[in-house]
């Protein structure tokens, strides 16, 4: 009897104690969906300097499986609204997106190890009147107060220096 009682509770501490020993079969969190129209909150954002140039005024995402797009839609400092579409993979690929005349922006994407945010790590090769601009950027996208906001931490190196901008986007 009290043999059966032992056994009984050593089998029991086993049940409890083997998924703690075994964590990295547990399965991650579940992955941040950023899909959905996002209106910059330029009350909370930080610009730094010259970061409003950078900032979209809204974003359409729509992320489905290891495929992300994104359409960004902004205001040119001439006053006219221009949008243009990015599309990227969320498996760690180089991703290419043309963005105007001679100038594109090359792309891997990565989850963060609790799948809640994604980092952009991108150059920016930039064509103006004949003249060539790199820009390194890293990009933080992280959802907030319930997936109701967006944030993006941008961090962009140039020759010039570097800048870090802070974008906030609440959904429509």
């Amino acid at each position: 009897m009290k043999t059966q009682l032992i056994r009984s509770i050593s089998v029991s501490l086993l049940l409890i104690t083997l998924p703690l020993l075994n964590s990295n079969s547990m399965p991650m969190g579940k992955k941040s969906n950023f899909s959905g129209t996002w209106i910059l909150n330029e009350q909370k954002s930080d610009f730094g300097e010259y970061g409003r140039m950078m900032a979209s005024d809204k974003l359409i995402i729509v992320q489905k499986g290891k495929k992300l797009t994104m359409e960004k839609y902004a205001t040119a400092p001439t006053g006219e609204a221009y949008n243009y579409p990015e599309n990227y993979t969320l498996d760690g690929k180089e991703c290419v997106n043309p963005l105007f005349e001679q100038s594109k922006k090359t792309s891997t994407v990565a989850w963060s190890e609790d799948k809640k945010s994604l980092t952009f790590t991108s150059l920016l090769e930039l064509v103006f009147e004949g003249q060539e601009m790199k820009i390194n950027t890293v990009e933080v996208y992280s959802l907030e107060d319930g997936g109701k906001s967006m944030v993006i931490k941008t961090t962009s190196s140039t020759e010039y220096g570097d800048m870090v901008f802070s974008f906030v986007y609440d959904i429509e």
